[in-house]
């Protein structure tokens, strides 16, 4: 057991050591990778915009609405988010704007959702022109509740809210593509780091003699400082003989 946490604890502060040994290297790539990641998302992804219009759904037409009206309600709402996200209602659409678009791609602009314990359907529609993100919202709106109305012979829908221009985009958010750019930078050098580490086998001090080849080391020479005291020694000498030297010709 105890071998087992010695080996965990080596393994962190040998982790530990190459991140503080290539800190200016980890920086550098995670700044990078956060400025590439925010510039590719300002200027080379479309901005979009979406606007939303609410259809409340009816179930009689008379003033008073009962317990099962309510309920019967909320199990119509995913019967009506089908028919409002079918293929009528999106090639009328495109029809009635003029959009020279295929109903596939008309509907993946569009989402449709219904609040939990409500009888209103949200209908989002998400376009790179804000005006006319507001204007199919509206169309798909009045589309789907002329269908739902013939379709299932009921009461046509009321019109809880009408879409408006968006003010801000929707898409992309910059900041936050930005912050993934720089996490993914981080990681990626950190795990080149980690395996260049792991995929190096040579022998670089005593610790590693007696892990990897379970020998003990006896003695160490500390080659940089025994060639610097042999160096002072040799400079030291020839200064002496030149005094002498010196002296002698006086």
């Amino acid at each position: 057991m105890n071998s087992q946490k010695d080996e965990i604890e080596i393994d962190l502060r040998e982790i530990f050591i190459i991140v503080r040994r290539n800190i200016l290297l980890i920086l550098a790539v995670t700044v990078v990778g956060g400025l590439a990641a925010g510039l590719f998302s300002y200027y080379m992804i479309t901005p979009k915009y979406t606007s939303t219009a609410k259809i409340y759904i009816l179930t009689n037409s008379d003033s008073v609405i009962s317990l099962s009206d309510l309920q019967m309600g909320s199990s119509l709402a995913n019967d009506y988010s089908e028919l409002i996200n079918s293929r009528p209602v999106a090639e009328q659409v495109a029809e009635n704007l003029n959009l020279d678009i295929s109903y596939q791609s008309l509907l993946s602009c569009i989402s449709i959702n219904n609040p939990t314990a409500t009888r209103i359907i949200w209908i989002q529609a998400t376009y790179p022109d804000p005006t006319m993100a507001m204007k199919i919202a509206n169309e798909f709106s009045a589309v789907a509740r002329q269908q739902i109305s013939q379709i299932m012979n009921v009461d046509e829908p009321r019109v809880a809210e009408e879409a408006i221009v968006a003010k801000h985009k929707s898409s992309p958010n910059n900041t936050r593509n930005a912050v993934i750019g720089a996490a993914l930078g981080m990681i990626l050098i950190m795990a080149v780091l980690l395996i260049k580490h792991i995929l190096d086998d040579t022998i670089k001090d005593g610790e590693d003699v007696e892990r990897y080849l379970d020998l003990h080391m006896l003695a160490a020479i500390p080659e940089e400082g025994g060639t610097d005291n042999t160096e002072k020694k040799r400079k030291k000498k020839k200064k002496i003989h030149g005094i002498r030297k010196d002296s002698s010709h006086v």
